[in-house]
């Protein structure tokens, strides 16, 4: 059998070689190699806790070389452009940019091969949040001070960018409205001029309750606000005076009620036995039928002293 297969092994090998290099140019004519020039965003990895960038190229150019087949169908997306900042430090970094590929391409060029990342330290600072109400609520309604739960967010970014900001902020749609407003709406940062300035920058929480009372528009006042203190001081012991903030408060009526309405109680406050000053924070008792503009949280101090 050894012998009937070297017999013409000379042909067998040439006819060998003649099929491999027929599939070889049947498959370079039909599906040959080529290059495609493709724009990939430039990531980042590997940033030290702490850090932040804030300058860096949006994007490389990448020449990349396989068959047509495959460079049709390539997309940016199936390519991943990345600088390591492992090493990175405050300041301006020259890094290599850092390429992976789907199997059966080749990178031909990167271009830039290397870009400068600058870093810096992340700074926090807090800021109270304010409500940017927009459009009018229905005829005939009102719409109260918004009420934002929490108040103030820390936010946290880079110090140039933190030195920008002119106001931290809900955007919080009234057009029409008709009733109260409840929702948890994202945290938005403008700078002075009102320019978006969300970049490089986070906020923390990234979303706050906002409550707006929406009322019918009525008759309104100012009427002041009275302690409701329960109890007496320890024997040899009086009340000197009470302190109030705020001392006043605006509410909507029916103008039959507003016109008896001169003041609002806290509620009870208790001082029994006090040798000292009592510090409390109360809430309002609202009488039926009485709206308040705002829900301030009183802060009342019961100031005591020894008698003579």
């Amino acid at each position: 059998m050894l012998e009937r297969w070297r017999e013409n092994l000379g042909v067998k090998l040439l006819a060998v070689a003649l099929a491999l290099i027929l599939w070889f140019y049947v498959t370079s004519e039909q599906n040959p190699t080529t290059e495609q020039v493709l724009r990939v965003p430039l990531e980042v990895e590997n940033l030290s806790a702490g850090l932040v960038v804030v300058d860096l190229p949006s994007e490389v150019s990448l020449r990349v070389e396989g068959r047509r087949g495959q460079i049709q169908n390539l997309l940016p997306r199936d390519i991943r452009a990345y600088v390591d900042l492992r090493v990175a430090r405050v300041g301006e970094n020259t890094l290599p940019v850092q390429v992976t590929l789907p199997e059966g391409i080749r990178l031909v060029r990167v271009n830039p091969s290397q870009v400068t990342v600058k870093v810096e330290q992340v700074k926090e600072i807090s800021f109270r949040v304010q409500a940017s109400l927009n459009g009018e609520p229905a005829s005939g309604y009102r719409v109260l001070e918004p009420v934002i739960k929490p108040s103030e967010v820390i936010v946290s970014g880079p110090e140039a960018f933190l030195k920008e900001i002119g106001k931290v902020y809900v955007e919080v749609n009234m057009d029409q409205a008709r009733g109260n407003y409840l929702a948890q709406l994202p945290v938005q940062i403008a700078d002075r001029e009102g320019r978006p300035l969300s970049r490089w920058l986070t906020t923390k929480p990234e979303n706050v309750e906002v409550f707006v009372p929406v009322v019918q528009d009525m008759p309104s006042r100012m009427v002041t606000i009275r302690p409701r203190l329960v109890g007496e001081p320890a024997p040899g012991y009086e009340v000197k005076r009470v302190i109030l903030h705020p001392e006043v408060v605006e509410v909507l009526a029916p103008y039959d009620i507003l016109s008896s309405l001169d003041s609002l109680y806290t509620t009870p406050i208790n001082i029994a036995g006090a040798r000292k000053n009592v510090t409390a924070e109360s809430e309002l008792e609202i009488p039926a039928g009485v709206q308040l503009s705002s829900f301030p949280r009183v802060q009342v101090i019961v100031e005591i002293e020894r008698v003579g």
